[in-house]
């Protein structure tokens, strides 16, 4: 007897009802659980003798190479933020590069034309909307822009198998998202922490069926909007008091606004008065471990500023407003 087809079901009760969004924004991507997850297929593939890497990283990164079993080399950043210490790169070497917040555009393109590009991997997890150059792969993190539980894009020309298995624990991943949305950022603190956990150390898998469903329910051009207009905004009234290398041309749909401005406890003044904001990263040392190293003043003193599509003109105010009463700020103009 030949087992009938499995067709699409019709009734019953409702699943998650989502607005209709404008689709993917990278349809050709290989989807994985994570960015890190996708970083470890590309090394599964490519095999390279070393991959050299930015002190200046996430360490949950270093997953990828030691899950593809390939060695690590490290290099740091000058004050523009470009690879220092790294002027050939082997024959058999790639080199990841982290377009950092979204506004290192310019970085890349530099990158790609005084590196080999087919062994230059561009790691736009914080770059979300930075198109994919042409250069071994592309890696993206979609949960780091938009409300969903997981998830990662690798964009190569390269003919990757895709994992066997797909992730399942999207479901559990929801939960901080939606406690936030029912009883405010407190309540799903501890709920995330547990989320981004559950992502370490795991092998490539095919992105989950849920999240995969949320991503194409996503305005992403109105998203792009509201995120360049609160960039803007906050670089109007910082920029002259922020150290970070902001280009001239302001960056498309940044992550976050980056302000390094040597004001000592601003992290915690803007956490006190519910601005939440993190450390990227804050165990990063530099090379030399040495306390003025540019990496780990970056990771200390660097405040992401929230400027993303959930917020409007009001808020960027508030947090304008904040940073000038915050005592120690009059004496860092």
């Amino acid at each position: 007897m030949n087992t009938p087809r499995l067709l699409g079901a019709i009734g019953g009760y409702f699943e998650l009802e989502l607005a209709q969004g404008a689709g993917e924004l990278y349809p050709a991507a290989l989807k994985y659980q994570s960015a890190r997850a996708a970083f470890a297929s590309l090394l599964q593939h490519v095999r390279p003798r070393k991959i050299w890497m930015p002190w200046y990283n996430c360490d949950t990164m270093l997953e990828a190479p030691e899950i593809a079993r390939v060695a690590v080399g490290r290099y740091g950043l000058d004050s523009d933020l470009y690879p220092k210490g790294l002027d050939i790169l082997a024959s058999d070497d790639c080199l990841l590069y982290v377009n950092y917040f979204g506004v290192c555009d310019r970085q890349v393109s530099r990158l790609l034309r005084e590196f080999p590009r087919q062994r230059v991997i561009i790691d736009h997890s914080q770059a979300f909307y930075s198109a994919p150059p042409d250069c071994l792969g592309t890696l993206y993190s979609p949960r780091k822009f938009f409300g969903v539980p997981d998830g990662g894009y690798l964009l190569t020309r390269l003919q990757i198998q895709p994992p066997q298995e797909r992730d399942t624990q999207s479901f559990e991943r929801l939960q901080p998202l939606l406690l936030r949305l029912s009883e405010g950022p407190e309540a799903g603190y501890g709920a995330i922490q547990k989320a981004r956990i559950s992502l370490k150390g795991q092998p490539p898998k095919i992105m989950s069926a849920l999240t995969e469903a949320m991503l194409h329910h996503i305005d992403y051009p109105k998203a792009l909007l509201r995120r360049n207009e609160n960039f803007i905004e906050l670089h109007s009234a910082l920029n002259p008091r922020n150290r970070f290398p902001i280009p001239a041309d302001i960056p498309d749909g940044p992550m976050c606004y980056p302000f390094f401005g040597e004001i000592p406890q601003l992290h915690e003044w803007l956490i006190q008065h519910r601005v939440f904001v993190g450390h990227y990263w804050p165990g990063v040392r530099g090379a030399f471990n040495q306390s003025d190293d540019l990496e780990r003043r970056l990771a200390q003193e660097c405040v992401p500023l929230p400027c993303d599509q959930r917020y409007g003109s009001a808020d960027m105010e508030r947090i304008i407003a904040l940073i000038d009463a915050f005592p120690a700020a009059h004496g860092h103009r």
